[in-house]
């Protein structure tokens, strides 16, 4: 295929070839995409042009690389959905004043929920970390948290205090920054574990949100998940037009 060489640059055209093949799902979750050389040959464009696509493909959270392996499709890519960005600065400052607890910390079998993300199914486990957040009112967050193994058996209990920060402890702990998080939002209700440590009754409603970070190479830092008391915590988002 042979792009237009009008106004419109070639990695914007590229990129959005590739975007309406994820979304038509001619390319699935998880599938990998060819190489940049045969991307090169099938487009008649450069590496350059090749690597500017994917990179701002990759910004989106649509592909991701595995090291030695290629470059895949993100699970849920094809759904069109709306980008509403922040930045990690905003979610470190929100968690300033809050106070963690740990309950547990060990290594599992890797969650069937988290299965689908090649990532951290490199060896069948995880370490999870289970912890509440806690204002001044009490309890406002469940948490449980997924390393990678390599990260994971490298921390120690009594490295994480009541106001550790789990983002910039990871960023320490790996020496590279969060360069992104992919976020999804969901309600459900609290089951007797998640209800005890919320101090609210079964089967109240919390809002569910789990977050994905990823360094600046797309490498996957950690997962969390978090059940959120409704009473005490908002989440707000402001939109503006472009």
């Amino acid at each position: 295929m042979v792009l237009d060489r009008g106004p419109t640059p070639l990695y914007y055209q590229l990129k959005t070839i590739l975007e309406s093949k994820i979304h038509s799902q001619e390319f699935k979750e998880n599938d990998r995409l060819p190489t940049e050389l045969e991307l090169c040959k099938e487009f008649n464009v450069s590496r350059v042009t090749v690597r500017h696509a994917l990179s701002e493909m990759m910004k989106a959270g649509l592909i991701y690389r595995d090291r030695g392996k290629g470059t895949f499709i993100t699970e849920g890519a094809e759904l069109k959905k709306p980008v509403l960005k922040g930045s990690i600065e905003d979610l470190i400052g929100a968690a300033k004043g809050t106070r963690i607890k740990i309950l547990s910390y060990k290594e599992i079998p890797l969650p069937k929920n988290l299965s689908k993300m090649p990532r951290l199914n490199k060896t069948g486990s995880v370490f999870q970390l289970e912890l509440v957040r806690s204002i001044p009112k009490g309890p406002m967050g469940y948490s449980l948290i997924y390393f990678p193994s390599s990260l994971g058996k490298t921390i120690r209990l009594d490295e994480l205090k009541e106001t550790t920060e789990i983002i910039t402890f990871v960023e320490e702990s790996l020496k590279t920054q969060a360069h992104r998080a992919n976020q999804t939002i969901d309600v459900g209700v609290a089951d007797k574990l998640i209800a005890k440590y919320l101090s609210v009754r079964p089967e109240t409603p919390t809002l569910i949100i789990q977050r994905a970070y990823y360094s600046r190479e797309g490498a996957l830092m950690f997962v969390a998940k978090t059940h959120f008391r409704p009473d005490r915590f908002k989440y707000e988002i402001e939109l503006t037009r472009t």
